[in-house]
């Protein structure tokens, strides 16, 4: 009798671990820049025309996902163009830009924030930061801010780097597992063997005392 009775509530532990385990399904998303192209920072108007320049390629990428976290990703590969931008043009600039930044087909607007020193021999570009930005997809959301990035011209040239973003996922729902019929059927079969054993020793019993 003691046997049946574990059985039992071996079987009806199962069912309950079964219902309250979480669902661990991992999800795809699809990110997409639009990239940039910037012009004239810090020129004075005395150098070469358009100099120093600052070009972000649109890239695109996948990533997958498995409930809240965040991960690094490329936004734009960047490439850094210096040259002349005139005599007494030597200091701290601030500019601000936007790109298009597209996930799972839904495109909003990142601003970002930077600033370039015109030295003598070293101009240095500098990203600093992005307003929030939060893609809101029902079961999760995501919210995106730049990675801090700079780039050092040594004298006229072009200099290559990435601007990468940091993106936070939040799940707003956390979906539960429904058991599979298969382990259902097997914990019903169980349950009705262990009934149908028990009423064969109350029986047994009865016919004893009679």
């Amino acid at each position: 009798m003691r046997f049946l009775t574990k059985m039992a509530f071996g079987l009806a532990a199962l069912l309950v671990s079964l219902t309250i385990a979480p669902a661990t399904k991992a999800d795809s998303i699809t990110i997409n820049s639009g990239g940039f192209s910037l012009s004239g920072l810090g020129n004075n108007g005395g150098g070469v025309p358009g100099m120093d320049s600052l070009l972000g390629t649109a890239a695109s990428g996948n990533q997958t996902i498995n409930g809240s976290g965040s991960f690094i990703a490329l936004l734009n590969p960047l490439t850094f163009t210096t040259a002349f931008t005139g005599h007494g043009s030597e200091g701290t600039y601030n500019f601000n830009f936007a790109q298009d930044v597209t996930i799972n087909g839904v495109t909003q607007t990142l601003n970002i924030v930077g600033t370039i020193d015109i030295g003598t021999f070293v101009d240095t570009v500098h990203i600093i930061s992005s307003d929030p930005l939060t893609f809101d997809f029902g079961t999760f959301s995501v919210d995106v801010s730049v990675v801090p990035t700079s780039i050092d011209g040594f004298g006229p040239g072009e200099f290559c780097d990435f601007l990468k973003a940091q993106f936070d996922i939040r799940t707003e729902t956390e979906p539960t597992a429904t058991p599979e019929p298969a382990a259902l059927s097997l914990l019903g079969l169980g349950l009705a063997g262990v009934a149908a054993k028990l009423r064969r020793r109350r029986k047994s019993s009865q016919s004893q005392i009679t």
